[in-house]
């Protein structure tokens, strides 16, 4: 018996492993690609199980369990959450936070922005956020605002905000260290943010 293990992605752990230490001491982010693989070190992945991610706000119960391939570690670990979650029942609180899976932000390649119908109608334009001039959604997933730059694109299974769901389309529009989802409405030139974790709405318009 060992006293504790501190797994990440690329841990060799292996069934049965939690029965060989006394103590799981979850230190690291869990980081993976979707197909399985290792994100990466120092990097989030497509699939992400990291409590910095809920320093704001609580993770929602709908958790998506790790990716096909991942190791048994990482699976023991979504377990401990999972059951924690489902424990607490109907008092667990309410969340805008993501899940699992919509926390690597990487802006839009051009490539990515030609194979959406409305990344291709956004790139290019500006807006005005909560009033104030100008949000610029530049190429490449590039974003300038009044704050400074930031990134853009299509959001991947977003959480927290109602609209943004299958099969409609939902971009993320990331500046100043806060992420926000936003449905866009091409007809009228306008959308609704909402921003991940403390729910705050805020309105657009095309100029």
């Amino acid at each position: 018996m060992a006293l504790q293990i501190e797994p990440n992605a690329y841990a060799g752990t292996r069934e049965g492993f939690d029965k060989n230490h006394y103590i799981f001491h979850y230190t690291y982010g869990i980081e993976y690609k979707l197909d399985g693989r290792p994100q990466g070190y120092n990097t989030i992945g497509e699939w992400s199980m990291d409590k910095r991610h809920y320093g704001g706000a609580y993770p929602p119960p709908d958790l998506d369990p790790p990716p096909q391939g991942a190791n048994p570690s990482s699976v023991w670990l979504h377990h401990a959450w999972h059951d924690a979650i489902s424990a607490a029942g109907n008092t667990w609180p309410e969340t805008n936070a993501m899940g699992t899976i919509g926390w690597r932000r990487e802006g839009s390649t051009n490539d990515e922005i030609r194979q959406s119908k409305l990344a291709s109608a956004v790139v290019g334009t500006h807006w005005t956020w909560a009033g104030i001039k100008t949000l610029s959604f530049l190429p490449a997933g590039q974003l300038k605002t009044p704050w400074g730059s930031g990134k853009w694109g299509i959001a991947l299974k977003p959480k927290g905000h109602p609209k943004c769901v299958a099969p409609m389309e939902c971009l993320y529009i990331d500046f100043s260290g806060a992420a926000h989802h936003a449905s866009v409405d091409l007809a009228k030139g306008e959308f609704s943010s909402v921003r991940v974790g403390d729910g705050e709405l805020v309105k657009g318009v095309k100029l």
